[in-house]
């Protein structure tokens, strides 16, 4: 008796070792989901710091009973947050689209590390272009009378917490892309990208372009119409309408870009209704398009300083004109780089190679099953052997 009890007991024991084994912890881990709402935060709160440092920076240049020195000085790092500004819009841009993708981390997985490597690489940036005005900021802190003590202290606080977020978004991007080391590559997506290239998909791609010319059209058309009505304002120093003059004619070649670029948009629209016939002439119109959008950023940026001078400068009769300018041309700044990249996307889709449906199918349907084994068959047969052990001795004794 006391025998057959020592068996059981061990029988029993090694069934409790079993499960031990194969019964995993289970601990609260974030999903992909989580961390792309995570990022989708920290991204808004980037913005909102840059957005906090150029206003306060901007409250003192254009406090004219500050020491021109100080104000020189918070000019330097205003003239910084509007591109941090800028790499924040695209990082919310980003997470928002990661948001989006991170419902199915594993069929989207190659398209979300692309959007995580742009993160990673702006999160980077921004923290880099902040710790080179540091110091500035700090001895703005140092320097600002009285008067304007409240704007540099939110200047200094909004970078050192925007530096914090950086670290955390990094982190979390890195966590993301640990969680997708482990994720299959889905076949379906990577058969997806094999197809041939539609008629509907070259149609998005040139519809974007269409739009994306009339908002360099609005854009220039918008900067004209105000640094005119500066221009116009007798009321206004000579040297303010001079400089307003000086971006009023570089607006008209804008205008006269932009204007280019929507025949060729148009044109594009029409030979896209049979992109396999045009392809070359579609090319063609795609080159010109791309020189011309680097024409109008090159004439665009020549003018950055004069319209941040202009800001600064405009009574604030004509503040609303000046900041309107100065909206416009960031506007087409982002927009000109978006009309680049679907340039670009088009080209590719004019290029893209065919595949066979059937072939891409079939290797779709047995990658998906290779890479789907039974989940849980190793513990089950353990279990399984168990309970014959048990059974075997019971019958034995």
């Amino acid at each position: 008796m006391i025998e057959k009890t020592s068996i059981f007991a061990k029988i029993l024991l090694a069934f409790l070792v079993a499960a031990l084994i194969c019964v995993p912890v289970t601990a609260h881990e974030e999903s992909a989901a989580d961390i792309a709402a995570e990022l989708s935060l920290q991204s808004d709160e980037l913005f909102t710091a840059a957005e906090s440092i150029l206003l306060d920076t901007k409250a003192i240049v254009k406090d004219e009973s500050v020491d021109q020195d100080i104000r020189d000085l918070a000019k330097t790092i205003h003239l910084v947050s509007h591109e941090l500004e800028d790499i924040a819009a695209d990082l919310q841009e980003d997470s928002a689209e990661l948001q989006t993708l991170a419902a199915d981390p594993v069929a989207n997985k190659a398209a979300i590390e692309t959007l995580l490597g742009e993160m990673q690489t702006g999160a980077t940036e921004y923290n880099a272009k902040l710790e080179a005005q540091h110091e500035n900021i700090h001895d703005l802190v140092f320097v600002v009378p009285e008067s304007r003590e409240d704007n540099a202290d939110a200047v200094h606080d909004a970078a050192h917490a925007a530096g914090d977020v950086c670290d955390h978004l990094i982190e979390n991007i890195e966590a993301m892309q640990g969680i997708l080391s482990g994720a299959p590559a889905d076949a379906s997506a990577s058969a997806s990208q094999n197809t041939c290239i539609s008629v509907a998909d070259v149609t998005v791609e040139v519809t974007e372009i269409s739009e994306h010319s009339n908002e360099l059209f609005t854009s220039a058309e918008s900067i004209l119409l105000d640094t005119k009505a500066i221009v116009k304002d007798e009321s206004v120093d000579q040297d303010i309408r001079d400089l307003a003059k000086t971006i009023h004619l570089v607006s008209h070649e804008l205008e006269d870009i932009a204007a280019d670029l929507q025949e060729d948009s148009a044109e594009l629209q029409t030979l896209g209704a049979n992109p396999g016939a045009n392809k070359d002439a579609m090319k063609v119109i795609i080159v010109e398009m791309q020189t011309s959008v680097t024409e109008y950023t090159g004439k665009l940026e020549a003018q950055h300083e004069n319209i941040h001078d202009l800001v600064f400068v405009a009574p604030e009769s004509r503040e609303d004109n000046a900041d309107a300018v100065h909206d416009a041309a960031h506007a087409a700044e982002d927009i000109a780089d978006h009309l680049s990249e679907h340039l670009g996307d088009l080209e590719s889709a004019l290029d893209a190679p065919a595949a066979t449906p059937a072939a891409t199918a079939s290797g779709s349907a047995s990658g998906s099953t290779e890479s789907m084994p039974a989940p849980g068959f190793g513990v089950l047969a353990a279990i399984c052997g168990i309970f014959g052990a048990v059974a075997y001795v019971a019958r034995r004794q």
